[in-house]
């Protein structure tokens, strides 16, 4: 595959920013992609070729990443969160970051009778997701909805490997799509910026939680296959806690939302 030979497991880990330009590319690509041969649902079709594409790189990222940590764990390494799984994180976030920009900006650019047929299925989640703030939006509903995501990215990425870039790309078109409207709303292109930080507070720590139970999910994974493995229950172990991690982060990204409601309305 072309993306094989542009982007090694290596060469992502030495420049992780190098996965902005190849997310925001791949995205673009899948997007008008998705717009020519399958118009009726564009938004699902386009999570599904991002999945395809970016899913060998993937599983090769989190075999990596597994295997590091059995070595980790053999060796009696105790490092901080950053230090075990900080090289992997920083790949997630600059993938992720450059499908949300990239969109955002064709969002922004396109005429808005392309953008409406383009972004229909995000434009429909938006508006749901709307229509449940304004109808009863607390704490308790958004962080369990957003615990519900990650527990299904969690479990998706066990069952095959890479299964959790579906629901991270999802998110960060939906993510691309609100920062469009946003920015729409309150000047253009230009105000990007400005969009970008009314949903960064909460969406970041939203992103990230979901990342980090995409790894969990893989890590498992990868190890449960090694049936020989005498590390699978360490390494399930530093799994779920950072499954932990994540939902303390989702809480914390419930208040900031709530917070940022209550300040709105």
């Amino acid at each position: 595959m072309v993306l094989e030979k542009l982007v090694s497991v290596s060469e992502a880990l030495r420049h992780p920013w190098w996965m902005f330009i190849v997310g925001g590319a791949i995205s673009v690509i899948c997007l008008f992609i998705s717009f020519l041969i399958f118009p009726q649902s564009v938004g699902l079709f386009t999570t599904f070729l991002i999945t395809i594409a970016m899913t060998p790189f993937m599983v090769r990222l989190i075999t990596y990443e597994e295997t590091t940590t059995e070595e980790e764990i053999e060796r009696n390494i105790h490092g901080g969160f950053l230090d075990k799984h900080g090289d992997i994180l920083s790949i997630y976030t600059s993938f992720f970051a450059g499908v949300i920009i990239f969109l955002s900006i064709v969002f922004l650019m396109l005429p808005e009778t392309t953008v409406q047929k383009l972004f229909e299925d995000q434009i429909k989640e938006i508006n749901l997701i709307r229509g449940s703030v304004l109808f009863g939006g607390t704490l308790e509903r958004i962080v369990v909805n957003n615990i519900g995501v990650l527990i299904l990215s969690v479990i998706l990425s066990f069952l095959f490997g890479a299964g959790a870039i579906f629901i991270l790309s999802w998110n960060a078109s939906i993510l691309a799509t609100a920062i469009g409207l946003t920015a729409k709303s309150i000047g253009g292109i230009g105000s990007l910026p400005l969009a970008v930080l009314v949903y960064f507070p909460h969406g970041s720590l939203e992103i990230l939680a979901y990342f980090i139970g995409a790894i969990a999910g893989g890590m498992i994974s990868v190890s449960f296959t090694k049936r020989e493995s005498k590390l699978f229950w360490p390494v399930t172990k530093d799994s779920l806690l950072l499954v932990g991690t994540a939902i303390v982060i989702l809480i914390v990204a419930g208040l900031i939302e709530t917070a940022s409601i209550a300040i709105s309305k």
